[in-house]
């Protein structure tokens, strides 16, 4: 009973562990939202930072999105396949990942240059799927993705150059959320002078950090939600932090009555 007893009070303390970090992450993304007021593009100032308004692209462009002959300017990306094992099948993702490219905010007042390379990106569009057969040639577009020497936005590196494409079992399925020009979008992060250096310069950008003097902002965040939707998502904070206290105590009781027991 003591071994019984040890085991689900190891399993509770870690469900505990892991609800309350994500409860706590949550928190802190919520309280940071909603700690910096949404400003006008031409009002910024340097330091934390929240615009919201329409994403146009930069003199470079939008991206070719991975799935589809479309323009973007952030996508979010997975390939899944189907897998047989025995009597057991179910779809497996084969990789995901994010990819960016610098874009502008306009909010009707003035526009501001985004670089989000470093920016958690929340994209809650239609999730945009294409499947394919396993004899099936692949799209233009997808072959061309699945073709480049590296994956862009998958950090654990060029994952696709493992996969065997024409000998596994099952269909696949290309899943894509974008964020296109012409999009509103929220921007939380850090606003910094381009050439700060340069005196009287005005023109402004938003990036992770800045070394410029000023503060930086806690979040660099880039959603296609308005700021009263990402904080009522985050508002789930609250449901997390109670499940780990409950869990940490039930686990933390059980391997004292474990022990005593023993």
């Amino acid at each position: 009973m003591s071994t019984v007893g040890s085991l689900a009070g190891v399993f509770l303390l870690g469900v505990g562990i892991v609800a309350g970090a994500y409860g706590l992450r949550r928190r802190r993304q919520r309280d940071a939202i909603a700690g910096v007021e949404t400003t006008d593009v031409l009002r910024l100032t340097p330091g934390p930072a929240e615009v919201y308004g329409t994403a146009e692209p930069t003199e470079d462009g939008p991206l070719p999105t991975p799935f589809s002959d479309d323009d973007c300017l952030l996508v979010e990306w997975e390939i899944e396949e189907w897998e047989e094992s025995g009597k057991h099948s179910s779809w497996r993702t084969e990789g995901a990942g994010t990819i960016t490219a610098p874009f502008y905010v306009d909010d009707g007042t003035d526009r501001v240059l985004v670089r989000p390379g470093e920016a958690t990106v929340e994209l809650s569009g239609p999730r945009e799927t294409t499947e394919v057969g396993v004899d099936e040639p692949l799209p233009g577009p997808i072959q061309r993705f699945v073709d480049l020497d590296s994956t862009p936005g998958e950090p654990r590196g060029a994952f696709l150059q493992a996969i065997d494409w024409g000998t596994r079992v099952g269909d696949r399925k290309y899943h894509q959320r974008v964020l296109r020009p012409g999009d509103q979008v929220y921007v939380h992060g850090t606003a910094t002078r381009v050439g700060a250096e340069t005196f009287g310069a005005n023109d402004f950008e938003i990036v992770a950090r800045a070394d410029d003097g000023h503060p930086d902002a806690e979040l660099f965040l880039v959603a296609d939600r308005p700021e009263s939707e990402l904080l009522a998502d985050r508002g789930d904070a609250v449901i997390y932090l109670t499940i780990a206290g409950f869990s940490l105590l039930a686990g933390a009781g059980l391997l004292v009555a474990s022990l005593l027991a023993g």
